[in-house]
């Protein structure tokens, strides 16, 4: 009996897949349970998220350590 072993390109596809499943699922446990994000705000990323799977999670994340700053004041 032989085993058929998958080729690259399907390894590769599947782990891309798997890493914007990844991606999607954490950028949205993590818009939904912030309290940086007012009830509109977190419906437009979440809605931004879901229409750009990809580029909308990466855009969250480098915009949400901009979150955690405090506001700076001006004197």
């Amino acid at each position: 009996m032989e085993l058929v072993t998958p080729g690259i390109g399907l390894i590769f596809w599947q782990t891309l897949t798997l890493s914007v499943i990844l991606l999607f699922l954490i950028a949205w446990v993590m818009i939904l349970v912030t309290n940086r994000l007012d009830a509109t705000h977190k419906i437009l990323w979440l809605i931004g998220t879901m229409f750009l799977p990809f580029i909308g999670p990466v855009i969250f994340f480098i915009k949400y350590s901009s979150f955690k700053k405090p506001a700076t004041t001006l004197k």
